[in-house]
């Protein structure tokens, strides 16, 4: 039982992750029974706490929702947004953890259709030193031990605090260049229209990081267009982690409605690139807690090849190889004639 429940909230870890990818309304988490804010972020001096509020739904019209809150560290899945929680019971403290600050109720019983405002704190010790702290609040429904757990109302909230001081802030540039997100590949040679630029940071320092700035792409004759915002959605860059960053040539955002509320989705659209070489300039920014700002600069290259323009160009080759053998036969007999008729007779 222990490891279903597991499973059935990292697979809810996911989804609220995803949320931290994609641009959200106000932020808010659903599950089929459970709405919940599926990010808080805190910037707190030591010595000081930050009490807040936890508002949960239930989305169920029928029956009640009796949760389990509980507190746990995590880290990284992979390169994109996915948390990986820890969640066994003896799962060591992280050097970054939250969780001996963090002070949240343990179980909660909300209504059909109703909903609870729950108190938390954070209180951060005045011996704290500078850095990034994060933790994990895990909604379960069932007893806190061997209990069900209930797939239609799991979730979680991740808690992020900023200990403001002079902190180690270490981004170093990986990789940067025109990036396939399905195969989640660089292309530096390409027969499919790239549709997003995209930089891999690995975080060795103690804080965070979320880059800000801007990429300049500009085509073979020379014409730029800018890519402002490169991190639109303030990610982050967890402590230790490689992460790639993405965003598109061409963004297209529209308002939909979702679950009665508006809402702006963002999507990449063809950029409307013509074939050839293009060079980038990416130019980031980073820096936080009163810290200096560090800059990142790095260049890449791509060639775009549709299959159409590669063909064209096969194409024109031999029709190019055609004529010119053609012209150069016609010279030849030309001049093969000429040389004839300027030959002098033989005298007997």
């Amino acid at each position: 039982m222990t490891s279903f429940k597991s499973t059935v909230v990292a697979a809810f870890a996911v989804l609220l992750a995803f949320a931290t990818v994609v641009p959200s309304t106000p932020a808010s988490a659903d599950s089929a029974a459970l709405s919940i804010v599926p990010k808080k972020t805190y910037t707190i001096e030591p010595g000081k706490s930050v009490d807040d509020k936890l508002t949960i739904r239930n989305l169920d019209g029928e029956e009640p929702l009796n949760l389990t809150l509980r507190v746990v560290d995590f880290t990284f899945l992979d390169d994109g947004g996915t948390p990986k929680l820890f969640l066994a019971a003896d799962a060591p403290q992280t050097t970054w953890s939250l969780r001996p600050f963090l002070e949240v109720p343990e179980q909660v019983s909300i209504p059909p259709r109703g909903s609870k405002t729950l108190d938390m704190k954070v209180a951060i010790p005045g011996y704290q030193g500078a850095g990034s702290y994060y933790s994990a609040i895990v909604y379960s429904s069932g007893a806190p031990e061997g209990g069900n757990v209930g797939l239609s109302a799991s979730g979680v909230t991740l808690v992020f605090t900023s200990v403001p001081g002079q902190v180690k802030e270490n981004l170093k540039l990986e990789k940067f260049g025109a990036y396939d997100v399905q195969t989640k590949k660089y292309s530096f040679i390409t027969t499919k229209e790239p549709l997003n630029m995209a930089f891999r940071l690995k975080n060795s320092g103690n804080v965070t990081e979320s880059p800000t700035g801007s990429i300049t792409l500009r085509d073979m004759f020379g014409h730029e267009r800018l890519i402002e915002d490169v991190n639109p959605n303030q990610s982050l860059a967890l402590i230790g982690q490689t992460r790639t960053f993405y965003s598109c040539i061409k963004l297209k955002a529209e308002e939909v409605d979702f679950n009665g509320a508006r809402s702006e989705s963002r999507t990449c659209v063809s950029g409307g690139l013509w074939p050839g070489y293009y060079k980038a300039t990416l130019n980031l920014l980073y820096g936080q807690n009163g810290n200096n700002t560090e800059e990142i600069v790095s260049t890449a290259s791509f060639w775009y090849l549709p299959l159409w323009f590669i063909i064209a160009v096969i194409v024109l080759l031999l029709v190019v190889t055609y004529y010119v053998r053609k012209a150069i036969t016609f010279v030849q007999t030309k001049t093969g004639r000429r040389t004839k008729i300027k030959r002098p007779s033989r005298r007997t």
